[in-house]
């Protein structure tokens, strides 16, 4: 009997469930990244958003919100400037929104490097709504809102305008970007 077909349908098969199921995270580097960090951004990765104290309609404090808090005690400067690299929205958002935080950082080329960022989408809840914004939009204007600081005292007067300036340009082709992200997470 030829089993030739067969075992090339399986192999066929397996290629196909390969490619489809492939993800880019595979491949991140994790190098210099303690386990108990990883483990958690893993978490707060699968959990797919950030989200404030208080989240759905009964006003619970979401563990999500706990596991950000614990990063945020014990995740280092380089270990976030790492996970600007990892390719997920939620983890992007958290990183970016802690080193921008961060007094000492240098903020005006973090801010430039999530402009560039156009196929990154943060999802974040907060009470009972959710909202998904450009990795850019929630860096620029989403965390200083929620963390109480200004662009104008982390920049030069010059460097706002420009980062302003080039917000606006992306938010303009913000649907173009939406769909470019969904045919990627597909």
């Amino acid at each position: 009997m030829n089993f030739l077909p067969i075992i090339t349908l399986g192999i066929i098969g397996f290629i196909y469930f390969l490619s489809v199921s492939y993800s880019e995270k595979w491949n991140f580097e994790w190098k210099g990244i303690r386990k108990e960090i990883k483990d958690s951004i893993q978490a707060l990765d699968k959990f797919g958003n950030l989200t404030s104290e208080f989240a759905g309609y009964n006003m619970n404090t979401p563990k999500q919100w706990h596991r950000q808090n614990w990063l945020r005690k014990n995740i280092n400067t380089f270990e976030l400037l790492k996970l600007t690299e990892y390719p997920s929205g939620t983890v992007k958002g958290f990183a970016y929104e802690e080193l921008l935080t961060k007094p000492n950082i240098e903020k005006y080329e973090l801010y430039k490097k999530t402009l560039n960022d156009t196929l990154t989408f943060v999802h974040y809840t907060s009470g009972c709504i959710g909202n998904r914004f450009m990795l850019s939009e929630y860096a620029i204007k989403v965390v200083p809102n929620f963390r109480n600081y200004e662009l104008k005292n982390q920049l030069t007067n010059e460097q706002v305008i420009e980062i302003e300036n080039l917000l606006e340009k992306r938010m303009s082709k913000e649907k173009f970007y939406k769909k470019e992200y969904y045919k990627r997470i597909k």
